[in-house]
């Protein structure tokens, strides 16, 4: 990381300090997606600014804002075809990115810097000088709770506000970061198979048939007996309308038959969540229908889904939820009746009088 990527985050993170709280590793609340405090860099250009959001089981989520307001890369994120520089990103009680220290008192607390810090503050109260030695339990001992505690929540702030972890904390720092991983963290492409995901251009291979891209992923991966996955596969040509195509190329089809192929090829998978990135912006007009409608009958049927989109009609008929980002932040959320009807952000009032 950049020094000015290290100024931005010390900025950037004033705003929003917060820790993972103990309810998401709770697996009865029935949050299938939770993504916490994330910030995203690439090189000096800062495309998500501490989110935190979650997708509940059944939810129908929307994101919508202007191009470049960071809609897609959180959706990236949320399966990890980009790993987030800060924060976290939870599948059910798992953690599927490395853990953020900055977001676990538990583990800042075991930190050298945390323990220099501390003992810092408390020859400073105390009146002891630079050679004054102490060491950090014996330090410790020497103020009340109460003292104590807001000594605590004082540094706390210093290091997450100031960026202050060094690569090297101290072999009971390493220690609680690795329990924490070992306790709640999950095989990274075992979880990538419990969400779908539909990209704008389709990412169907050309060398291959229709057939053979849908069955592709769960036979190698070894999630399905070819036959098994050829079986499921041609259902769901025959119901998205596309049987008679199974061993034709991807070149033969028209951009709304190829993305709905893309969308049968995750059902595939038998995925918990769909993700959807602006799955009708690369479609001709009259393509758009038959791709929304598809995406309709899946949400008819319960599916989970967060699709980023700027089918604003599309996006208050499906969603029960939405997102309004701009300049990588969430700007406001709400139901689409009263995201839409009553907008409270000004922000969000001029992007909405453009493109409604």
């Amino acid at each position: 990381m950049t020094e000015d990527n290290k100024n931005d985050f010390k900025d950037d993170c004033c705003k929003n300090l917060v820790y993972v709280s103990e309810d998401i590793v709770n697996t009865g609340i029935g949050v299938v997606i939770d993504v916490q405090n994330v910030y995203k860099y690439f090189g000096q250009l800062k495309v998500l600014n501490g989110i935190s959001c979650a997708i509940k089981k059944g939810e129908k989520v929307a994101v919508i804002g202007p191009s470049g307001s960071g809609k897609s890369t959180l959706l990236r994120c949320m399966n990890l075809l980009e790993e987030p520089t800060y924060g976290e990103v939870w599948l059910d009680a798992s953690i599927m990115t490395p853990v953020d220290p900055y977001l676990h008192k538990s583990i800042l607390v075991k930190s050298n810097t945390y323990k220099r810090l501390m003992i810092e503050e408390i020859k400073s109260m105390l009146g002891k000088g630079e050679k004054d030695k102490l060491k950090y339990d014996d330090a410790i001992r020497l103020v009340d709770g109460d003292t104590l505690e807001n000594m605590s929540d004082k540094v706390l702030k210093q290091i997450k506000s100031g960026d202050r972890l060094k690569k090297r904390e101290g072999i009971e720092f390493v220690k609680a970061v690795k329990a924490y991983k070992d306790r709640y963290g999950v095989n990274i492409n075992k979880a990538r198979q419990r969400v779908g995901m539909v990209f704008q251009h389709f990412n169907l291979f050309n060398n291959l048939t229709i057939l053979q891209n849908m069955i592709l992923s769960p036979v190698q991966l070894k999630l399905k007996s070819k036959e098994d996955a050829t079986y499921k596969a041609l259902k769901l040509l025959e119901r998205i309308g596309l049987l008679d195509k199974k061993d034709e190329y991807p070149s033969k089809l028209s951009g709304g038959q190829k993305q709905r192929v893309a969308i049968a090829r995750a059902l595939v998978m038998d995925p918990e969540v769909m993700l959807f990135d602006e799955p009708t912006s690369a479609l001709d007009p009259e393509m758009v229908g038959e791709v929304l409608s598809l995406i309709k009958d899946l949400a008819d049927e319960g599916m989970t889904m967060v699709i980023v989109t700027h089918e604003m009609g599309f996006a208050k008929e499906v969603a029960n939820r939405v997102l309004f980002l701009d300049g990588g932040n969430i700007v406001e959320e709400n139901t689409p009746e009263e995201l839409f009807n009553s907008p409270k952000n000004e922000r969000l009032k001029d992007f909405l009088s453009k493109v409604l």
